[in-house]
């Protein structure tokens, strides 16, 4: 049968899960090895910071941003010390 297609796929451009979303995109696509190292993260770093937003300045997820439990956790601490002095907005805008 020509017409039949694998478990979980559907024919479009959706996401692993099948539930055709947008694919999402890994900050770091080159992560991994021993010697590779996450981003220095700092609350004064605001480009940094942004990337690992959303429009609407909420933190992205782990999965999404390529993270692991410890950086997630430090990018959320510089995350709201950069909202607290104002150098990243609570809202989006």
């Amino acid at each position: 049968m020509a017409d039949t297609m694998e478990f979980g796929s559907r024919g479009r451009g959706g996401s692993a899960g099948g539930n055709g979303g947008p694919r999402t995109r890994r900050r770091f696509p080159e992560r991994g090895g021993p010697g590779w190292v996450g981003p220095l993260i700092d609350y004064k770093d605001v480009d940094l910071l942004r990337k690992f937003l959303t429009s609407s300045s909420k933190l992205m997820s782990r999965r999404r941003a390529g993270t692991n439990t410890q950086e997630q956790k430090a990018m959320k601490l510089a995350v709201k010390r950069a909202r607290f002095i104002a150098l990243v907005p609570y809202v989006g805008v």
